[in-house]
């Protein structure tokens, strides 16, 4: 009985322990992606991107669309490096896999290259296409400044030798959709 008794505490704590060590990885490595989307650095973005987002976009496809979209003929987008304010939610385990979504603050200055006609309503439509919190125009810079709150999906399993790696949640996820099940989707809550 007492060896039962040693047995289930031991397990207990390992257990504990395991979880606590899981977290304590999963903050480091959100913070490493979030720092490396702010900075631009696209060897770091891809460094901590989930490995099977590149099946469908290539690296180099995806640096080509990541430049096009930061900066065109129509307008510049800078992201600027917040506190991100993590929130961490449940650690699933599904099927061979462990998930988790982190909410973070998420700031943007998108300046137009040319004078804008009606920036009222380009802020409304940035806070519904974007779910934007706050949406400022500043005129004299010809530029918004968009403040939201983004998710990125964390994904640890056999394919990332089991170490966290992510993937930002679009509005439809899409690019989720993609990658995983029907069953990953809805046990996550997507």
């Amino acid at each position: 009985m007492k060896s039962k008794v040693i047995f289930l505490s031991l397990f207990f704590i390992c257990t504990l322990s395991s979880i606590a060590q899981d977290i304590e990885s999963l903050k480091t490595e959100a913070l490493k992606s979030y720092k490396a989307s702010t900075s631009m650095d696209y060897d770091a973005i891809f460094a901590t991107t989930y490995p099977k987002v590149f099946d469908i976009i290539p690296k180099e496809s995806m640096k080509e669309m990541f430049k096009q979209m930061m900066n065109n003929e129509q307008f510049s987008i800078q992201l600027v490096e917040v506190e991100p304010n993590f929130t961490f939610g449940e650690i699933k385990k599904i099927d061979d896999q462990t998930f988790c979504l982190i909410d973070h603050d998420n700031v943007m200055l998108m300046k137009f290259k040319t004078p804008m006609e009606d920036a009222e309503a380009m802020t409304e439509i940035f806070k519904k296409s974007m779910d934007a919190e706050k949406v400022t125009f500043n005129k004299e810079n010809n530029e918004f400044k968009i403040e939201l709150r983004s998710t990125l999906i964390g994904v640890s399993d056999k394919t990332t030798e089991n170490k966290w790696k992510f993937l930002n949640k679009d509005k439809e996820n899409q690019l989720f959709n993609m990658i995983f099940d029907e069953n990953v989707k809805t046990e996550l809550g997507l």
